[in-house]
């Protein structure tokens, strides 16, 4: 007899759809079981009309893993069998079989296996889908639910699942068996209790003064300040620039020198060395020459802004000392510059010039008295440029391990080999009428006029020989270092 059956493709869309909006909120748990498992379930079919045969039974296994906290993949085999319906002839249908041999209706049975998946919207329901193929292509989709074995054991499933296959039939199928899990499950994740800390009692604290500021120039629209400089600090002043080939200040250096004759007549302990440094395109002694009368304009224009001149000393290095390479624009800008140098402060002249090679300390005293008229002998007369020098000497400077002189007169160093501690300060005094410099391997003073000096703290025990690299190897001396 044909029955009028539950179609349950019509009512599974919206039902799914709720299923979804519901487990949208259902936040994934990462302690999930991940271990395989078999599903062995009985299987009822409500048969489509179209087949004529009564309900399909079966049963369904499945053997399956939980790949993420919401998704499983299965592998699954299905087997149906379909009863064929009893045929009702009536009497002149008896008559007429017994007549003619009428066929009998058979069963149908039908085999599958394929794959299927299950997404978990909470964490008992779950929507379904498996394709299968065997003696007909058959597709499942529906929703399931997964009760128990929350400990870790057996668990008991339910399905209610659209059921096609090629045949174009539409039925409803549902499954229903046990969820078994194989092998021991893993340890859970230990969970570790904060540790609670008792902050400890706090007493009152002397307030922190705030650091000094840096010794560098200020940034936009901020004034400048000399209060975090030490004896030893070099400010690069970049911005003060010349015009071309000239010494001559542009506005935009005034502007900034503005800013630190402001900044150095607010600390009038601290004196200053103005170095001039150039490029290397033109000759040696052009540039010299270039780099004394730039770090002198500089000079100048402090000094009219109110800075005492007896403050400032000026040193020319030329192209001798850059800082990168002059082998592109950008390198030559950056070499072509001038550097205010602390020398002095509240009259410790203790001087770091950077970078200091094989262990000396390099230490520049600068403020000269005037040159007097040169001797009959002096080498005045020669294309050397000079230093431009304040009217007055400087005390020389103190040192850790002592302090010792070598007089620099009638072209020769007095004593002209020197023996001292190490950390003693050497300082060279020029008492001659020609201009000299003190040259050693790893760095040299200025060019010294008469009556300048330039000193150096000797750190590195060893012999240090040296020479005027302006009257060559004639005129040299040596520091030998305990």
């Amino acid at each position: 007899m044909h029955h009028l059956h539950l179609r349950l493709k019509p009512r599974l869309i919206p039902l799914l759809a709720a299923a979804m909006f519901c487990g949208a909120a259902q936040a994934d748990d990462d302690d999930y079981d991940d271990r395989y498992y078999l599903l062995p379930m009985a299987s009822y079919v409500l048969a489509d009309d179209a087949r004529h045969t009564d309900d399909g039974y079966g049963a369904t296994l499945g053997i399956g893993k939980r790949i993420t906290p919401r998704f499983e993949l299965e592998l699954r085999g299905n087997y149906l069998k379909y009863k064929a319906d009893d045929v009702e002839r009536g009497p002149l249908g008896e008559i007429l079989c017994g007549l003619v041999n009428c066929p009998e209706p058979d069963d149908v049975e039908i085999y599958a296996v394929g794959a299927a998946a299950n997404l978990f919207l909470t964490r008992n329901l779950y929507l379904h889908g498996d394709v299968m193929g065997g003696d007909s292509t058959l597709m499942n989709a529906g929703l399931g639910l997964h009760l128990g074995g929350s400990d870790g054991g057996w668990g008991l499933r339910a399905e209610a699942l659209f059921h096609s296959d090629e045949g174009d039939y539409e039925e409803t199928q549902f499954n229903l068996g046990l969820h078994i899990p194989l092998g021991s499950r893993a340890a859970p994740k230990e969970v570790v209790e904060p540790v609670q800390v008792v902050p400890p009692v706090e007493t009152a604290a002397e307030p922190v003064p705030p650091p000094a500021p840096p010794c560098e120039l200020p940034g936009p629209g901020q004034p400048m300040t000399l209060e975090g400089c030490k004896a030893g600090d070099v400010i690069v002043l970049r911005g003060v620039n010349f015009e071309f080939d000239k010494s001559k200040l542009t506005v935009n250096a005034k502007t900034l020198l503005d800013m630190v004759a402001d900044a150095l007549l607010a600390r009038t302990d601290i004196k200053v060395e103005i170095d001039g440094h150039t490029d290397a395109k033109g000759s040696d002694a052009y540039n010299q020459k270039l780099s004394e009368r730039r770090a002198q304009s500089v000079k100048d224009y402090l000094g009219s802004r109110g800075v005492d001149l007896t403050r400032m000393a000026t040193v020319g290095f030329g192209e001798s000392k850059p800082i990168t390479t002059n082998e592109t624009d950008e390198g030559r800008e950056i070499n072509r510059r001038v550097e205010l140098k602390v020398v002095e402060i509240n009259g410790a002249a203790v001087v770091t010039y950077a970078p200091t090679p094989e262990g000396g300390t390099e230490v520049q005293i600068a403020e000269p008295a005037p040159a007097p008229a040169a001797a009959p002998h002096a080498h005045a007369e020669e294309p050397v440029p000079e230093t431009v020098l304040a009217p007055e000497p400087p005390p020389a400077p103190a040192a850790a391990g002592g302090n010792a002189q070598v007089t620099i007169g009638m072209m020769v160093f007095e004593p002209k080999e020197i023996t001292v501690t190490a950390g003693s300060t050497v300082t060279w005094l020029n008492d001659d009428g020609s201009n000299h410099n003190v040259a050693f391997s790893d760095q040299q003073s200025g060019r010294l006029r008469k009556g300048a000096s330039w000193s150096r703290v000797f750190t590195t025990p060893g012999e240090h020989p040296y020479q005027c690299s302006i009257h060559g190897a004639s005129m040299s001396g040596k520091v030998i270092v305990k």
